[in-house]
């Protein structure tokens, strides 16, 4: 269960968290409360906070009476084992393998968006991986398409995509990536470090984004290529732009969506 939901249901817990550990605090801030909360699940913050994940849903539980899963969370957003929907025998637009560029240590999100833009209302996009590519659903999703997925054998997942429409203003808006000249100026920085625990990273990004007006530009230096952040810049109609600078050295230049 994502901690979104918790407060959702439960808004008091806000504060048993807080007294559970002081990185919970942070959840003061109505920010990073809209934020950090919808990213993560409760074993995840349970570990942010320094503590078992088991003994966190224990405290929340005795706060509720049991309301919570008594059992360690897990992700909710796995689609694998659910019904196969019948759209899944529509054609395929554009079949795309990306074990090979994860098993190299690449980074294949932007080939999958591209094919992504490429495929047709009414049919699919199926993506081979060697796990299940949760963040793509949300991100492909704005842009009308609907996920199911299997496990075909190990470290092999078929995820299908059906785009159901065309591309919603917020994805064309992010497909539009920043230029070369949109480099030479920006309105704000962000540093990531190499000891950062997620989701702090993608937290301080959107932090800084909130604070930029639509068209403003936003320069990360980033240790990696940050997967979820794309998805999330994606889902939310940002722009943006990558420059590999070598080994632990990423920039990403994002353009603030209107």
């Amino acid at each position: 269960m994502r901690v979104a939901e918790v407060l959702r249901r439960w808004p008091h817990l806000l504060q048993e968290l807080i007294d559970a550990s002081p990185a919970f605090a942070k959840l003061k801030n109505p920010l990073l409360r809209r934020t950090m909360p919808a990213l993560v699940t409760v074993a995840q913050a349970a570990r942010i906070g320094g503590l078992e994940p088991e003994a966190l849903v224990r405290r929340l539980n005795q706060k509720l009476g049991a309301g919570l899963a008594r059992t360690a969370p897990v992700e909710e957003e796995s689609l694998v084992g659910t019904p196969r929907p019948p759209w899944c025998s529509a054609a395929i637009g554009v079949h795309l393998d990306v074990r090979p560029v994860l098993e190299a240590g690449g980074e294949p999100f932007p080939e999958i968006m591209a094919a992504a833009r490429r495929t047709e209302p009414g049919k699919r996009l199926v993506v081979e991986a060697s796990f299940e590519p949760v963040p793509l659903y949300r991100a492909l999703a704005k842009q009308g398409f609907v996920a199911w997925c299997e496990r075909v054998g190990e470290k092999h997942y078929r995820a299908h995509f059906y785009r159901q429409e065309v591309a919603t203003d917020a994805s064309a808006k992010a497909a539009a990536s920043p230029g070369p000249g949109d480099w030479e100026g920006f309105s704000a920085e962000v540093w990531i470090e190499e000891n950062l625990e997620p989701p702090m990273p993608m937290m301080r990004v959107l932090e800084a984004l909130a604070a930029l007006e639509p068209g403003q530009k936003l320069l990360v230096h980033h240790v990696r290529r940050p997967v979820h952040l794309l998805a999330r810049l994606e889902e939310d109609g940002h722009a943006y732009a990558i420059n590999d600078l070598g080994p632990g050295r990423v920039e990403i230049l994002i353009r603030k969506g209107g």
